[in-house]
């Protein structure tokens, strides 16, 4: 379950990555990622551009049912604990939400 410290080290570890590392080297992300199949190259300012979508993001979490194929309700918790009191079912399950920062209104 990511939480905001979750998002936190993944900011810094992208960062890291971008001044450490070599973004554009796939074999590389291939090694570090555990994936085989990572074939995506990076540039720094696309690492950049993905550390300031989740510094905005707004982290919420919902309850679906056991298979993870729908919500049990409409409710974006502001906090793991309150959506899983908000679990129903002993099967019911708690998931994140990234949502991106709001548009400027016109």
């Amino acid at each position: 379950m990511l939480n905001q410290a979750d998002i936190t080290l993944i900011i810094a570890a992208l960062q890291f990555w971008a001044e450490e590392m070599d973004p554009e080297d796939e074999q590389c992300l291939r090694i570090y990622a555990e994936a085989t199949e990572a074939g995506q190259a990076w540039t720094t300012a696309e690492i950049q551009q993905l550390r300031s979508r989740l510094k905005t993001a707004h982290l919420k979490y919902v309850v679906s049912n056991e298979s993870r194929t729908a919500l049990r309700d409409r409710e974006l918790h502001s906090t793991f604990q309150r959506a899983f009191e908000a679990c129903n079912n002993p099967t019911d399950l708690v998931g994140t939400l990234l949502l991106p920062e709001a548009p400027p209104e016109i």
